[in-house]
């Protein structure tokens, strides 16, 4: 049995130590063959930079995907050819990036693809159906055994119609963006894991990781803020998905979550 391990958003210094805690603990107990983070959010709430990104690779991540904030921090451009285990999503207008990297794991060939939806999600990425009918013109060439997903988008739907489209052809897709753990988990005929969101990693009292205060005032009372990323004990939210080895089909899709002890606000 393949055991893939992913985190969802890590938001900040806080969402990178309790990822970091608990990894171990976690790798005891799920025996992962392959360890993938979302790390759009993992510099200060917008972005990664060269530093962080070489520090969650020292945690044990394999490969990072990211996200709408992939380029917040510019200088990460100047660091894309040594990103080798940096996965960029594939139909983002005008940015460069792998939006798909394999690795051998276990004797099979895993292909990691990251990808924006549309909805709500402004006009920087194209459509990304079409961009995945790209990388599987491009799957015919690499041959992977595996396909795994990350699906960083707003709707529900959409995740879920993202799914249903590509079921025979991918055997993994993750929801991620939202920070907010869905229970939806579920293996799609019998062909493809999927959640709608993973959730984030991140400090739990928090709106999806960002202070509370400021975002009050910046909504409500129309102050202009600074994005202040919120302190204090973080929540960490993964999935462990079990992939048989022979039939290279998913068997089981298991939400993780661990909440911190804390005093009511």
């Amino acid at each position: 049995m393949m055991n893939i391990l992913f985190f969802g958003d890590i938001v900040g210094k806080r969402g990178r130590e309790v990822v970091r805690d608990f990894l171990p603990v976690l790798k005891e107990k799920y025996q992962p063959n392959l360890i993938i983070m979302n790390a759009e959010n993992s510099a200060h709430g917008k972005g990664i930079t060269y530093k962080i990104y070489n520090e969650l690779l020292a945690y044990g991540a394999d490969f990072l995907t990211m996200g709408n904030h992939t380029f917040s921090k510019k200088e990460i451009l100047e660091h894309l050819n040594e990103c080798d285990r940096l996965i960029c999503p594939g139909n983002f207008i005008g940015q460069n990036g792998k939006c798909i990297r394999f690795i051998k794991v276990k004797g099979l060939k895993v292909g990691v693809i990251n990808l924006l939806g549309q909805a709500q999600m402004g006009d920087y990425c194209s459509n990304p159906f079409l961009a995945m009918n790209e990388i599987l013109k491009l799957c015919k060439v690499e041959e992977p055994d595996i396909l795994f997903v990350d699906f960083h988008a707003e709707a529900t739907a959409e995740k879920r119609l993202f799914s249903e489209a590509y079921k025979d052809r991918v055997q993994v897709v993750v929801g991620t963006h939202t920070h907010i753990q869905t229970a939806d988990e579920c293996i799609l005929d019998g062909k493809t894991a999927f959640i709608s969101d993973v959730g984030m990693c991140g400090v739990y009292n928090s709106i999806i990781g960002r202070d509370i205060d400021e975002c009050i005032r910046s909504r409500i009372y129309g102050e202009k803020t600074r994005y202040t990323i919120a302190d204090g004990p973080a929540i960490l939210c993964g999935v462990i998905i079990s992939i048989d080895e022979e039939t290279k089909l998913p068997t089981g899709i298991e939400r993780i979550q661990i909440r911190p002890e804390i005093k009511r606000r």
